[in-house]
């Protein structure tokens, strides 16, 4: 994790855990990273890495050893995972038939651009961006992804990219200012298609926080995690809206959906989580001294922060989720009054 290495045409395999572990200043570039136990690669340091280069790699096969099953829930798996890094290039990859999610940044970063990758039949999510801020998605092309664990998860939509707890704001500094965006991408047979989620549970401080010692970087010195565990604090101003990660200023837009029957079938049913598009959260109970319990993060995810699908096309039998987890609308209840999503959209 040094700062400053260019890693130029290896083949990195076979390896225990990641193949590879990127630090700050680094440029990997034309390199194969193959059948790693656990990673293709990792990024992180203490107090976080800067100014990454991922580019026009091959990542493909990693997590040989099935992480997510030797240590239950630990979210430790994929073609790559990044960790509170700042202004990350990734472009031009094929990342493709990892043993879990494709492409993972996890926990406080920021000022992502992943541009121009393929990224193509992983068992789990093609791009996962969790708690994390302020990226460009563009003009990547989804292909089959999550068609391992989608299935097995029918309560949960298994997306192409999954963002979760994670969006715009203006506060944290870096590129692309207080929006995420994702555009300009082809999906295409995926299990289901762009996800926005927010855990009602799941704040700086709370139990249900799997990033335990973290707090938001909207507000760090203030709402600490300390602050944000005291239940006389975390309902009061700024601490009940700075101790959240929020997926919020997000907008997803001129992208291609397609679902075709010879790539999924009968199975693919909404039902299944299959087939979906959604903003939406589960409704909050944990823990008990929590402000956010009941629809409270429902509503603010689905209606007031300012979060927006519109000038897609859809082919196929899609379907949506909205407001709270199992709840799966129609195109036309979708794009009503009630909900205003993809306005500008066309589905065939």
């Amino acid at each position: 994790s040094a700062r400053g290495w260019r890693i130029l045409g290896n083949s990195i395999g076979g390896n225990a855990g990641a193949g590879l572990m990127i630090g700050s200043d680094n440029v990997v570039r034309d390199n194969c990273m193959r059948g790693n136990g656990q990673y293709g690669f990792n990024a992180y340091r203490p107090g976080g890495v800067t100014n990454v280069v991922l580019d026009h790699n091959e990542i493909v096969g990693n997590n040989t050893d099935n992480w997510e099953q030797l240590v239950d829930g630990c979210g430790c798996t994929g073609g790559g995972k990044f960790w509170a890094t700042t202004g990350a290039i990734v472009t031009d990859n094929w990342i493709h038939d990892n043993h879990s999610v494709g492409l993972w940044a996890d926990t406080n970063n920021s000022g992502f651009l992943i541009s121009g990758n393929l990224i193509a039949d992983n068992d789990d999510v093609g791009l996962l961006y969790e708690t994390s801020y302020n990226a460009s998605i563009r003009s990547n092309t989804f292909l089959r992804n999550g068609l391992v664990a989608g299935p097995v998860n029918p309560g949960f939509p298994t997306g192409a990219i999954y963002l979760s707890e994670s969006g715009g704001d203006a506060r944290v500094s870096g590129r692309f200012g207080d929006r995420l965006r994702v555009t300009g991408n082809t999906f295409r047979d995926n299990w289901s298609g762009v996800i926005l989620w927010e855990n009602a549970d799941r704040f700086a401080g709370s139990p249900a926080n799997t990033s335990s010692g973290t707090t938001t970087l909207v507000n760090p010195t203030v709402a600490t995690e300390r602050a944000c565990r005291t239940p006389a604090l975390v309902r009061t101003t700024p601490y009940i809206d700075d101790c959240r990660w929020k997926t919020k200023n997000v907008s997803v837009d001129h992208n291609s959906f397609v679902l075709t029957d010879g790539g999924l079938g009968s199975r693919c049913t909404a039902e299944a989580g299959c087939g979906l598009n959604g903003i939406f959260s589960n409704y909050g109970t944990y823990p008990s001294w929590s402000p956010y319990k009941g629809t409270v993060v429902a509503e603010h995810i689905t209606f007031r922060q300012n979060n927006a699908f519109h000038d897609n096309s859809y082919q196929g039998p899609w379907r949506f989720m909205v407001l709270e987890q199992g709840e799966s609308v129609s195109w036309d209840t979708w794009r009503s009054s009630e909900y205003g999503q993809d306005s500008g959209s066309t589905l065939d």
